[in-house]
């Protein structure tokens, strides 16, 4: 997929106030069906809460988001089964120097206490001596959600690389 990416810091929350406008454009940034309206809002804020904390370093908020029996699945990456795993894997990613993580959201769907999202992301680095950001590597993810006790928590987290183009 070669659509635009845009920070998620300003992307996610538009695309949420779109949503919330009830205004149409939000089907063609970020589709969300299935559910009730209820959990469609919520799997919005839910999927904005996880990328602001993964953004600003808060461990414990992506944690707080996290199903008990949590698997990470990254590309060409040991799996990460359960909340302490999952806790070091992240722990060793989030909060670095010069270091964003870009997304964008694609897709919602959920089915009664379950929850699918799709989206692309990219991780960019800023070189130290300045300048603009460098995309590092860029790919797709699809993370599931289960519904417990009312909230939303990621249960899988699953991505891979775009392929690299020849030169």
């Amino acid at each position: 997929m070669t659509t635009c990416l845009t920070r998620h810091t300003f992307y996610l929350p538009l695309a949420v106030a779109i949503f919330f406008a009830g205004v149409s454009p939000l089907a063609h940034a970020t589709e969300i069906v299935g559910g009730t309206a209820e959990d469609r809002a919520r799997m919005a804020e839910v999927s904005r809460e996880w990328l602001d904390s993964y953004a600003n370093g808060d461990l414990d908020g992506i944690m707080a988001l996290m199903h008990p029996d949590s698997i990470v699945m990254p590309h060409n990456q040991p799996t990460s089964t359960g909340l302490e795993e999952v806790r070091a894997f992240f722990g060793s990613r989030i909060g670095r120097p010069g270091v964003s993580f870009v997304d964008n959201l694609e897709e919602i769907r959920i089915n009664g206490t379950w929850a699918l999202v799709l989206g692309r992301f990219a991780v960019e680095v800023t070189p130290e001596e300045g300048g603009d950001p460098v995309v590092v590597h860029n790919g797709r993810y699809l993370v599931v959600y289960e519904k417990v006790d009312g909230d939303w928590l990621m249960l899988r987290d699953m991505d891979n690389l775009d392929p690299v183009a020849a030169e």
